[in-house]
């Protein structure tokens, strides 16, 4: 299973099947899951850079940019 991602970590969007309009679009999680099975992979809320809505995704539709914004960029 993937390393869960922490808060506030910047991330690229790399598949929105429903949304492919969002696809490579940057923002910062903002929330993440705690499913009650550890083999279930975590979704992550994330708020794209442009946009006012929170978007859930899972691991593998977003990649790690390496940069890690803080929670006063959006608080």
């Amino acid at each position: 299973m993937a390393e869960t991602l922490p808060f506030y970590a910047e991330v690229r969007v790399l598949r929105a099947s429903e949304r492919p309009q969002l696809e490579g679009k940057l923002g910062g999680i903002l929330g993440i899951t705690e499913p009650p099975d550890p083999s279930i992979p975590p979704a992550y809320a994330v708020l794209l850079d442009g946009e006012e809505e929170v978007y859930t995704f899972l691991h593998d539709e977003i990649e790690p940019t390496g940069h890690m914004r803080k929670q006063d960029d959006y608080y």
